[in-house]
């Protein structure tokens, strides 16, 4: 697909997309939190969250936070004032439109009235990943997870997105995630994060770790003479799947 056909005359638009209240991201941490604690207490016939893959916790995940949660309110702040449907594997299309066929894990379609914007691109756009003893943390959660925000293929209108994690045999932020982050090649890879920090005001339990967001530089031009893209903050929503 070209820029010419991706982007149609006459639309105005601005790039980057208005940050993202902090408080967006608290109550999808959240959101996903309850889910999963709902998955645990009263799993589908066959489902066992200790030993399901990916895919298949991503599945229920979807099916929980949009056929319920959301049209619920039992978590306060996930619902349909904020967030307009979360969709699994949405395809959206790269910053220059040579891959109309990306596919996010999830998407948080956003309700927001904002003026100047890409509607089908302002969202929360989250990646899920599991860590565990099988899936190497800088392959799996590194280049095959975070790297699609920094290289335009996610999110890329947007100035935040999400890895969320699917955690198993004791790994924490803080023992594997910060020193995989600051290890070379993976470092210069992902546009040179910085230091894991806490998000004030997170969900922190014995099955979900708090919040934590890094900021990383992004270096691909935006279409339409809008810029080289500016820097990227993720927000790293870890939840023992054991």
């Amino acid at each position: 697909m070209t820029i010419a056909g991706f982007f149609a005359d006459g639309i105005e638009f601005h790039l980057p997309h208005p940050a993202l209240d902090e408080a967006v991201l608290l109550v999808t941490h959240e959101a996903v939190a309850h889910a999963l604690a709902l998955l645990r207490a009263s799993p589908p016939p066959g489902f066992d969250l200790s030993s399901a893959q990916e895919n298949a916790i991503t599945e229920q995940l979807e099916w929980i936070l949009e056929n319920r949660l959301r049209r619920t309110g039992e978590v306060p702040g996930f619902d349909e004032r904020v967030f307009r449907k979360v969709r699994r594997g949405a395809e959206v299309t790269n910053f220059n439109g040579k891959h109309p066929s990306k596919k996010p894990d999830l998407v948080f379609d956003l309700a927001r009235d904002t003026p100047l914007v890409l509607s089908t691109l302002d969202a929360l756009f989250v990646e899920c990943k599991p860590v565990d003893g099988a899936h190497p943390l800088a392959k799996h959660y590194g280049k095959l997870g975070a790297l699609r925000f920094i290289c335009g293929d996610y999110s890329w209108a947007m100035q935040e997105g999400m890895m969320l994690a699917y955690v198993r045999n004791g790994h924490t932020l803080a023992a594997s995630l910060r020193p995989a982050f600051a290890r070379e090649p993976l470092k210069t890879m992902l546009g040179n994060p910085t230091s894991l920090e806490p998000v004030p005001g997170s969900l922190v339990n014995p099955m979900v770790e708090e919040l934590h967001v890094t900021k990383h530089h992004r270096d691909f031009s935006w279409p339409q003479g809008k810029g080289i893209a500016g820097p990227i903050h993720i927000y790293h929503s870890w939840h023992n799947c054991s």
